[in-house]
Order: structure tokens, then sequence, then C-alpha cells
């Protein structure tokens, strides 16, 4: 099959709470037999549970209380929480619970359409701000604190890219101190070798095939509000001054720790790269933070092909552009492509220099470090 022959594809649909089915019909080869990655695919139900808890991290070796999620009752939580992976077309159900933990919670999915809650009487409806006395107290539905239910978000994954969600509820606060994680729609085949859209971000003909992905979501911390919180004191958030700055969750040097590091078990994501020349490297950027932060490439150049969850390539149009530091404004998200040619160490880190630093010592903060080898 040539590259750029189109395939068809024909949906089933068998009523509400069956499986859509996707049937992708690729051209056969010559002698009449299909290519290897030909499929028929289910479109899935990808089912996850999250957990709201309160729990500690550490930041140069000093604890600080936080809430996150955790992918399971038992687990602790983490920062940021749990990765979500879906692929397009599947159906997203994401449940959410809260025993023990004290403070109402919701979920909110920027990015993805047409969300809904599961109702009590069940049957699912579309997501609502909730108010309370005429003044609204959460962008979606939410649970009460120490709720013994759960509460059920459910959409459809249409298009690929790299999302947050976060918590609706009081987010200026809850969002500060942890709840938020990462969803990622991949598009069809991504696993598939040999399929058009193996390894890609985007799918085939949008420029973001790639060797190594890695996911680096951005963040800082006021550790006076947390430990106010914590403290179940008021805090008045515009007094919000952050003393801290993250990648993954950790500040440097633990961002160059392995991931799965026992000695932050609420902090697994590690940040560093190992890495060869010539290798097609995808950072998929995100800034869960208040505030913009600039991430400098360390003197390497990509290309950013995407920007908030949209290609910008296409067998059409080709407007990705090059640069050598991005400048991310709160929630937004940029996937780029670098293709380092020389061996050696490059530290991407934050442009605002005041960011690197650690109790106000040099080297900490945002940093973290990519090695090529040949």
């Amino acid at each position: 099959m040539k590259r750029g022959s189109s395939p068809v594809a024909r949906r089933s649909w068998t009523g509400l709470g069956s499986r859509d089915r996707l049937f992708v019909l690729y051209p056969k080869k010559p002698g009449g037999t299909y290519p290897d990655f030909w499929k028929v695919r289910k479109m899935a139900l990808v089912q996850a549970n999250l957990w709201a808890k309160q729990g500690t991290i550490l930041l140069a070796g000093r604890p600080l209380a936080f809430w996150g999620f955790s992918a399971d009752a038992g687990g602790a939580p983490t920062l940021p929480g749990p990765v979500l992976e879906a692929t397009v077309g599947d159906t997203v159900e994401i449940v959410l619970q809260n025993p023990g933990f004290a403070q109402p919670v919701s979920l909110i999915f920027p990015g993805q359409e047409a969300v809904s809650v599961l109702e009590a009487g069940g049957g699912f409806r579309r997501v609502a701000p909730q108010y309370r006395d005429g003044a609204i107290v959460s962008l979606a539905d939410y649970l009460e604190p120490e709720a013994e239910s759960s509460l059920t978000y459910r959409f459809r994954a249409v298009k690929p890219g790299i999302y947050l969600y976060e918590s609706g509820t009081e987010p200026e606060i809850q969002v500060q101190m942890g709840l938020y994680g990462i969803l990622i729609v991949r598009p069809p085949g991504h696993d598939l070798p040999g399929h058009p859209n193996y390894q890609t971000a985007y799918g085939a003909g949008t420029g973001s095939e790639y060797d190594r992905e890695r996911i680096l979501v951005l963040g800082e911390i006021d550790s006076r509000l947390h430990e106010a919180v914590a403290q179940g004191a008021a805090y008045d958030i515009l007094d919000f001054a952050p003393d801290r700055w993250l990648i993954n969750g950790r500040s440097y040097p633990d961002t160059l720790a392995p991931a799965g590091d026992p000695g932050l078990p609420s902090q697994p994501r590690g940040a560093g790269l190992r890495v060869k020349t010539g290798w097609r490297v995808l950072l998929r950027i995100v800034n869960a933070g208040f505030q913009h932060h600039t991430l400098v490439l360390g003197g390497l150049t990509g290309r950013v092909v995407a920007g908030d969850g949209f290609s910008l390539v296409s067998p059409a149009l080709d407007a990705s552009y090059h640069k050598s530091a991005l400048t991310l404004g709160s929630g937004q998200s940029y996937d780029v492509i670098v293709v380092p040619e020389a061996p050696g160490e490059y530290f991407l880190h934050a442009g605002e220099y005041h960011h690197l630093v650690n109790d106000d010592l040099f080297p900490g903060g945002m940093m973290t470090k990519m090695e090529v080898v040949p």
C-alpha cells in the first residue's frame, strides 16, 4: 500500500451501552492480500478510577503537603495525577471517588466535548456548573466531602492530543494543591507496527512521527498556600507567590531521577531523557501552573507540530514552525519534535532564571536534561 492511499472507514452503531465498531478497509497488496497492519478494531470503553487524597511530596528534600489523585484505593496520590490514555473513537469513563477526603471535588476535561455525568437514578446527562444560593460553587458536578458514593464522567475521545484534567471545584485552591493530571488521546493504529499512524502523535501526514516521547508538565507551587490549606487555615489567593518551580512534579535535580524512584513515591514521573543522535524526540509540554512559563530547549531547535491538541500539519498545509524556546500560558500545551544532531548534554530549563533555584540557590527548580549519545 502506498503511504498516501486512502483507507475506507465504516462505522456501525449498535445502540447505547454497546461498542461502536470501526472497520478500516485498506487496499489489498499485490496478490490479493491485505497489509500486515490491517485490523478490525472495536472502539473501546476505556474506564479509569481516580481517588482524591491528601499526601506529601518532597521538594529539595523538604516534605510538603499536597492533594492529588491516585489510580487505586490503597495507593498514594501523585503529582501530577495518573496519566489517562485513550484512542480516537473510544468512550472514556472516569469514576471519581473521595472517601476520607474532606473537600468537595469534581473533574473537568478542557478540550473534550460533550462531557456527561451519570445520574444517581441511572442514565447520563450533560455535566453542568453547580450553584448554591445563586452563586457558582463548581464548574462541574461534584462529590460532597468524604462521599460514600462515586461520580462517573463520560466523553468520547474525538481528536488526538495531550490535555489536562483538573478539579473544577474551588480550582484556584484545588488545582494549585495538585488535583490535576494528563489525558493523552492517540490516533488509531499508533501502537501497530506497519500502520501509517504507528508512533505518531496525530496520525500520518502530520509531521508527528517520533522515536521517543516525553511528557513535560510545568508548574509552580506556593509552599505557604500548601501549608495553610493543609492546616485548614484561610489563604487569600491574591497573595499567591510561588517559591517552587517544577517539571513533572519534581524540582531539579530530582527531575533527573528515574521514573518510579522509591524515594519519590508521590512524584513518579522522571523528566530526564537519554536519546541517540538523529532520533525524533517528541516533547509534549503542558503548563499546569497558574503563571506563564518559558521552556528553553538548551541549545536545541524544535519544530512545533501541534498546539493545544490541534495539529499544525496536514496534507494541505504545513503551519509548523521552529522554536528554541516556548512560552506557555496557563493550561496551554505544545507538541515539539526535536532531532538532536550532536552528542552532548542539553539542559531544558525555565527562561525565567529566578525559577532555576531551590531555596534561592542555583541549580534547582524548573530544569531537566537531555543526554544525547551517538
